[in-house]
């Protein structure tokens, strides 16, 4: 059975989820306290065993909450073999969804099973429902409306409740409303003990049991429910088990601890680890006696686990041996395989740092879980799996998920990138919260999410960029590419191509890849270059930028490749210098005019600006808005002028660029076009041929 789509009310900081639609495989994304834990954990309510927690219901729906609502609720699809299971039970029944809720009032889980004409009794029952709340709404519509909006309706306006009991009760705390209203509206009273009486009659005539509906839920609840299975976190197995101190802590005998000298584990993590190398400790102590009989039973234990941890294990595979010492103490060891085949790093798992031993730990624990026959089937809820691993691991883990995803439904929350694969809604959703409210918001259409919330899913639909540098093969095929020092510098040679409009000088044949920041300049050029990229970089001309030209001649860059901003041998500062300083005035005025209106601000001159005798146009912007620093100006930001200029470029709306700036800009893309065609001319045919 397959979760298909739910929804969470009144629970914790969730006032209302929506209808929430999952895949198979989803993956909740989050800020801290977002949610994320709070909708796994609402979900469990779903299992049969589990109760509601009035200390768990939302504070803010107090009022609300005196009605019966549905605390969560799920559809559900079956499968074609569960299907088949309810026809031979019910042979006129085709069964193939249903819903399955927890409401505040009923501690028993409840079915609904939507449109399937189950029987002739229950159609009854809802019409008498239905006659009921006709009679409810007109003797509310017929009173006044001062009255009538004290009155909770809720209960006649929902679902049928699931018995008449719980009917009853709502009716009876309706009544004590009415009463406590309009005692003193006798006509009122009249008209009510007329309509109470009346809906009581149609209460008894409804019949809750040896329905067939009723058979049905107690087939599925028996037969079919399905069960939700939360993982939060694991303790870490540290290398020597104490076996004589496992058995006690499984027969529940106080006991030392089953780590031996590292300290305490739990005996479910142990567990875990034997189950999966099928390693029975009752055979085991029949072998002592036998050091061939061990050592064999010990080696097929050994490669047992060492096969089902390395499919979730990334990068080198590991061996795993199991070896028993004096003292009944079972040693874990294991050894780094290199894909020549060499094994090195053999030795105790509590030598290894403590992320592998996480990493080793988690996977152990996780792979048994899953893996237990008492699982099939089960879906699964994650709360941050892998949250400790490098993003190498991660992807191991992700592998994991995918792989489980045939036989169960997982549910999962991450912050992390590496734990993202699959972008299509209802397989990423994003929960946001309303600090004000403190209510959380589920966004299917994750886009629509605040752009601070979305941060992992942007940096994991880059992936495909940073799988693109270390593909070598799209590097020795690419066009030439060029780095840059910001993400404004991509935005002006973008948008300069559009104001010059040269095909002789475009950029359309190159590919600019912004740089974080500058000092992450250096790194990027060089795996782009190392990966065979024709690669150059653009730089302005400050000390930074000079140290990072200098670095890059160290590690082979020729001087071709490293291009500063100049006009004929002059060297400017940045890209901003090549539009005349009246001209980049004109944006600093028209984004600041409105922007500090507040504090003062006034349209700047070049003569204002240039008298600081700094070098560049943004230095000596820097300088004024430092004067102005106790007029609370703040910091001179040149990506809003930016946005400012590559806005109105992109409207055609460029007559406050003067020729001047368009010459001169001109010069730019010349030297960038022959620097390009210098360095093809002169650098060894190979670095271009595909390796």
């Amino acid at each position: 059975m397959r979760l298909r789509k739910f929804r969470v009310q009144a629970f914790r900081c969730i006032h209302d989820s929506g209808d929430v639609v999952v895949g198979d495989l989803a993956a909740f994304v989050g800020r801290n306290e977002s949610g994320k834990t709070t909708i796994l954990q609402a979900l469990t309510l779903l299992n049969k065993e589990e109760v509601v927690s009035d200390l768990d219901l939302c504070d803010e729906m107090t009022e609300r909450l005196k009605s019966e609502i549905r605390i969560v609720e799920g559809d559900f699809d079956l499968n074609h073999d569960e299907t088949e299971i309810v026809r031979e039970k019910f042979p006129d029944l085709q069964l193939k969804k249903l819903k399955i809720f927890r409401t505040n009032k009923n501690p028993e889980i409840q079915y609904d099973f939507g449109g399937a004409n189950i029987d002739e009794k229950e159609d009854e029952n809802l019409k008498h429902w239905q006659n009921i709340t006709k009679q409810l709404s007109t003797f509310v519509e017929s009173i006044p409306n001062y009255i009538s909006k004290k009155l909770d309706t809720y209960f006649f306006t929902a679902n049928m409740p699931s018995s008449k009991k719980a009917i009853q009760a709502e009716l009876d705390d309706f009544d004590n409303n009415i009463q406590n209203i309009v005692k003193d509206e006798q006509q009122i009273l009249t008209e009510w003990e007329k309509t109470y009486t009346d809906i009581v009659k149609s209460i008894g005539k409804i019949s809750m049991n040896d329905t067939k509906s009723n058979n049905l839920k107690k087939f599925i609840g028996e037969n079919l429910h399905p069960r939700f299975v939360y993982f939060s976190d694991y303790k870490k197995i540290l290398g020597n088990i104490n076996l004589t101190e496992y058995i006690k802590e499984t027969e529940n005998v106080a006991s030392a601890g089953i780590e031996y000298i590292e300290g305490f584990d739990r005996a479910e993590t142990v567990r875990n680890l034997l189950y999966l190398a099928e390693l029975d400790i009752e055979q085991l102590e029949s072998m002592k006696n036998s050091p061939s009989k061990l050592i064999k039973f010990l080696s097929a234990a050994s490669k047992n686990l060492t096969q089902r941890l390395n499919p979730s294990w990334k990068g080198e595979a590991i061996n795993v041996e199991l070896r028993l010492n004096p003292g009944n103490i079972l040693s874990v060891v294991l050894s780094d395989v290199h894909r020549d085949g060499t094994i090195t790093n053999t030795g105790l798992l509590n030598r290894r740092a403590e992320g592998f031993k996480w990493t080793f730990s988690f996977i152990v624990n996780f792979a048994a879980e899953t893996q237990k026959a008492e699982l099939k089937e089960a879906i699964l809820l994650l709360d941050e799996p892998a949250r400790n691993l490098h993003p190498t691991q991660q992807m191991g883990i992700s592998d994991l998920l995918k792989n489980l995803a045939g036989s169960n439904q997982v549910l999962y929350a991450t912050h992390s990138p590496f734990m993202i694969f699959d972008y299509t809604p209802g397989n990423l959703l994003v929960v946001e919260l309303d600090r004000k409210r403190h209510l959380s918001k589920i966004f299917y259409d994750y886009w629509k999410a605040d752009d601070a919330t979305l941060t992992p899913i942007l940096y994991g639909l880059s992936k495909g960029l940073v799988d693109s540098i270390t593909t070598r093969e799209i590097g020795f095929n690419s066009r030439p590419l060029i780095i840059v020092e910001t993400m404004s510098d991509t935005m002006y040679l973008n948008a300069f191509d559009k104001f010059l409009q040269d095909p002789n000088i475009s950029m359309n044949p190159l590919n600019v890849v912004p740089a974080y920041s500058k000092n992450s300049v250096l790194p990027l050029s060089l795996f782009y270059h190392n990966h065979g990229y024709n690669t150059f970089v653009l730089l302005d001309n400050d000390y930074e930028s000079n140290q990072t030209a200098n670095q890059l001649k160290t590690n082979k860059f020729s001087e071709t490749q490293i291009i500063f901003f100049e006009i004929d041998g002059k060297l400017l500062q940045s890209i901003e210098d090549y539009m005349m300083p009246e001209d980049y005035l004109y944006a600093v005025n028209q984004t600041y005019e409105i922007k500090l209106r507040r504090e003062g601000y006034t349209n700047l001159t070049t003569e204002e600006v240039l008298i600081h005798g700094k070098k560049g146009i943004i230095e000596n912007l820097k300088a004024v808005w430092n004067d102005h620093s106790d007029d609370d100006w703040g910091e001179f930001d040149k990506e809003e002028v930016c946005r400012y200029i590559c806005g109105k470029i992109a409207l055609n709306d460029t007559s406050f660029l003067t020729e001047k700036t368009r010459d001169s800009i001109r010069n730019l893309y010349r030297l960038i076009a022959e620097r390009i065609r210098q360095y093809q001319n002169t650098a060894p045919m190979d670095e271009f041929s595909n390796k």
